[in-house]
């Protein structure tokens, strides 16, 4: 399912950097694709992986005017080999490390171009700045929320990564060189279905599987003591 969430006039105005483009929805908006790319140091050589993700806006006027967006793409995916996959999923890292925002995705160029800044579209140099979009090296909580698989046939078995500490996941000498945004055109990345089986699963075997416990739950600081990831961190699809 295509994720949708109320979003800031970030990326209706992104000027010359991105593809402005006719909106099947009341106002205007525009339609950009950026590249998030992962760097990883490893004691058998440089890994990278990448992914595509489109981000499709529209404004509307109910109870005043607002941007809203859809994002289609998927999570990064570095093939660390023998050490096992990394994923960079949709959703971001909140401040105290934990899993944040899932509209990340859809946030993360504007959180680039306007470091620094506090995001207000009413502030008539939020719109000038992001005609300079870019794209960047991602520093701090830009960069995306981390897990592994001990098993990558086993949901159940996910676990997040530290992106200062790759090692304690990985093994030693394995670190975060770099992540980066790109803009670009080319076409959306797919095929994250092919590394992940379950993905596939009916959702009651995903719901209940194997325990009555949704499987991919991560310990946290909230009172329950943890969280649930959900598909769409992994995967937004088009409707």
């Amino acid at each position: 399912m295509m994720a949708r969430r109320s979003f800031l006039s970030i990326a209706a105005s992104l000027g010359g950097a991105l593809a402005l483009a006719g909106c099947d929805k009341p106002g205007s908006g525009a339609v950009y694709r950026y590249r998030l790319t992962l760097d990883v140091e490893t004691p058998e050589g440089a890994k990278t992986g990448s992914s595509v993700i489109e981000v499709r806006t529209w404004e509307t006027h109910f109870e005043g005017k607002r941007t809203n967006h859809a994002v289609t793409g998927q999570a990064v995916v570095v093939d660390l080999g023998a050490r096992g996959l990394l994923f960079a999923l949709l959703a971001g890292r909140s401040e105290n490390g934990g899993l944040g925002s899932v509209d990340h995705a859809a946030y993360l160029p504007a959180l680039v171009a306007l470091r620094g800044e506090k995001l207000r579209d009413s502030d008539p140099a939020f719109q000038k700045n992001l005609s300079s979009t870019g794209g960047g090296d991602l520093i701090d909580n830009e960069i995306p929320f981390l897990v592994r698989f001990r098993d990558i046939s086993d949901p159940k078995t996910v676990e997040a990564v530290d992106p200062n500490d790759l090692a304690k996941s990985f093994g030693e000498g394995v670190r975060l060189k770099r992540a980066t945004i790109e803009m670009t055109s080319d076409p959306v990345t797919t095929g994250i279905e092919k590394k992940l089986g379950w993905m596939n699963w009916p959702h009651e075997m995903l719901v209940d599987y194997p325990d009555g416990r949704a499987p991919m739950r991560l310990p946290d600081v909230s009172p329950r003591g943890w969280v649930t990831l959900s598909i769409v961190t992994f995967i937004a699809r088009p409707q």
